[in-house]
């Protein structure tokens, strides 16, 4: 699936809405470091919000997949909260960065790929 990337402005907000995660390194590394800004990234299987509230930025993942029985080392990792209800398998993890630079964009990333991989294991289980 091709990345696309759809912005808008309200309020003096920036919205960016990306379908895929393709360009999102390219979009965090463009934002400016003090403005307020919204980055909402996401795919078949899981939402990336990216918030800037100017002084600190913050990121918030959440995938939710069918399924009950989890991979016997999961649980050790400690970066992604994994929570089973009934038939459904929940993942959360936030974070917070003190500004918007291109290290803390590749940080994001790098927490984005871990969160994901935590999750194909989950999906390949």
């Amino acid at each position: 699936m091709a990345s696309e990337t759809r912005s808008f402005e309200i309020e003096g907000i920036k919205f960016y809405i990306l379908e895929g995660f393709q360009e999102l390194y390219r979009v965090l590394a463009s934002l400016e470091k003090n403005p307020k800004w919204d980055v909402l990234a996401l795919d078949q299987y899981m939402t990336v919000e990216i918030v800037s509230l100017g002084d600190k930025v913050r990121l918030a993942m959440y995938a939710e997949v069918d399924g009950k029985k989890l991979p016997p080392d999961i649980m050790q990792q400690e970066e992604v909260e994994i929570e089973v209800r009934e038939e459904k398998i929940i993942l959360k993890s936030f974070y917070e960065y003190p500004a918007m630079s291109k290290y803390t964009a590749m940080a994001i990333v790098k927490r984005i790929n871990s969160f994901r991989e935590v999750l194909s294991s989950i999906l390949s289980f």
